[in-house]
């Protein structure tokens, strides 16, 4: 029995003559929807048939062939068409398009994507949006990112409208700040003031930039992807149509707006079901990753650990995962001059220090447990269903005897969630 679905077939009538940029036009059409990612289309020859330009046409009953008649009938998800539609107006021209809903008995038809065309920025961003003046003293915009586990925070004039960006890069290059901003809630008073006495006096507007790399509310979730990946953020402002701030989008938005339309998905399958084998794990996972052996030095660790990009690296006996350091279990593990001599090493330009303390002294003394792990076959949904239950950032890709293969951050699980979008 047919049962009412989100499928829509498409007909645009065409006859097989028709020219399009010196080729025959139902063939670019079918080679458009093929590349913008259409399910499936097929160009149909009809026998004999007229349009309104030939009611009086005296080869009606059995016109050359090349006058015949050709339909394209496409059928797919109602999101789809409704996306890849408008986009063939100038290809399709005057001809007759029609679109209808059609009941589905059984269907495989192409994966809608990670994200919702109707969902925007503005339905899934973050609200309120923490943002300061130009005037803010700079010291305490950056324990306000610190605080909100921001890498730009949004600047504002009076009336909310934003005039800049101050990012964790203005501060390391313009103001001496390169301890990662999250570490100041693990400070005390005195070395908090250390470490911020380079900011003080300064206003907000000494460092910040004034390009506005925002979003609007009504952008799409992948537009503002893609305004992340060019401008390397983790968040990004979104504003009003008077420029106004109005929330942030950032990766838990995106991942949370993934996961909440997978399950959508899942619910209203029904008789239609996925023609494209999920992205697995493996296919995104970052092969390389900064490791140590369990037996390493704590001198040699320390050293390791502020080489890394992220300032995290993996503790492995032989090819299996026992544990993590990253720079805050290391703050919290040493104590008076070693914690003094490490938070001095993490405030300076790289490459690091080579006297750091933990000569002589085991990694283990200040290992932490291991990330979670998922097998390589896991699905990316999957992969964002861990990171966002465990309010984690990256986790390890393991195979059946737990041996690492690989590492997925939220970044580049953002950028595959991306590559899926139609």
């Amino acid at each position: 029995m047919a049962t009412a679905s989100n499928v829509q077939r498409v007909r645009i009538y065409l006859r097989r003559d028709d020219q399009w940029q010196g080729g025959v036009r139902y063939l670019a059409l079918l080679e458009a929807l093929r590349r913008r990612g259409a399910t499936g289309a097929t160009a149909l020859q009809g026998l004999a048939g007229f349009g309104p330009g030939q009611r009086a046409s005296p080869t009606l009953v059995e016109p050359p062939e090349p006058q015949r008649p050709v339909v394209i009938e496409w059928i797919d998800r109602a999101e789809r068409v409704a996306r890849l539609l408008p986009m063939l107006d100038d290809l399709i021209g005057d001809a007759l398009v029609t679109v209808e809903e059609v009941p589905v008995y059984r269907a495989l038809l192409r994966a809608p994507g990670p994200f919702a065309a109707d969902r925007s920025a503005g339905d899934v961003m973050r609200r309120p949006a923490p943002s300061v003046t130009p005037d803010t003293p700079l010291a305490l915009a950056a324990t306000t990112m610190g605080s909100e586990g921001l890498t730009a925070l949004p600047v504002c004039d009076a009336g909310d409208r934003l005039i800049g960006m101050l990012t964790s890069q203005d501060l390391a290059f313009r103001a001496g700040l390169r301890l990662p901003l999250p570490l100041l809630a693990l400070l005390g008073p005195a070395e908090r003031e250390a470490v911020l006495a380079p900011l003080a006096g300064r206003p907000t507007s000494s460092v910040m930039r004034s390009e506005l790399h925002s979003v609007s509310a009504g952008t799409t979730i992948p537009q503002a992807i893609v305004t992340l990946v060019e401008w390397g953020y983790s968040h990004v402002p979104v504003t009003d149509r008077d420029g106004r701030l109005v929330g942030l989008i950032g990766q838990h938005e995106i991942l949370h707006a993934a996961v909440a339309q997978a399950d959508a998905d899942a619910a209203g399958a029904g008789a239609v079901r996925d023609a494209d084998r999920p992205t697995s794990a493996a296919l995104v996972m970052q092969a390389a990753s900064v490791t140590l052996p369990a037996d390493a030095p704590l001198a040699t660790a320390l050293v390791q650990l502020l080489a890394a990009p992220e300032q995290t690296v993996l503790v492995l006996a032989g090819e299996r995962i026992v544990g993590t350091l990253d720079a805050a279990a290391a703050l919290h593990g040493l104590q008076g001059a070693e914690r003094a001599a490490f938070l001095a090493a993490l405030n300076e330009p790289r490459p690091p220090r080579a006297d750091l303390p933990g000569a002589g002294r085991p990694l283990s003394e200040l290992q932490q447990p291991g990330p979670p792990e998922i097998a390589p076959d896991a699905s990316l949904i999957a992969v964002a269903r861990h990171l966002l239950d465990a309010r984690i950032d990256r986790i390890a890709v393991v195979d059946a005897e737990r041996k690492l293969l690989g590492i997925i951050g939220r970044g580049a699980l953002i950028r595959a969630l991306l590559q899926q979008t139609e």
